[in-house]
């Protein structure tokens, strides 16, 4: 499998909170909803802003800030060129 058999749908974005959501398309079959693009500063040093990418996610029953992923891509490389792959059409979507 590779970076070219996944297409993104961009589905809502949210001026104010600076959040898009997005649908990933692979091989033209599957399809995983909710992949969330956050435009965020960095705590860390240098502060600067930056699109953050996270997988579709549920919130876990009974617990107030933890979430299960529903989608976990074992292969690190291709996660990472999906998330680059995502944020590209995120900045084409937003102007960003």
């Amino acid at each position: 499998m590779t970076i070219d058999d996944f297409r993104i749908k961009i589905k809502k974005y949210d001026r104010i909170k600076q959040v898009v959501i997005s649908n990933v398309i692979v091989c033209d079959t599957i399809e995983h909803r909710g992949y969330i693009a956050r435009y965020t500063e960095l705590k860390q040093s240098p502060y600067t802003s930056q699109w953050i990418v996270s997988p579709p996610s549920v919130k876990m029953r009974g617990k107030s800030n933890k979430y299960f992923w529903i989608v976990n891509i074992l292969d690190t490389e291709l996660w990472h060129k999906l998330q680059k792959k995502i944020i590209q059409a995120v900045i084409e979507y937003t102007n960003h």
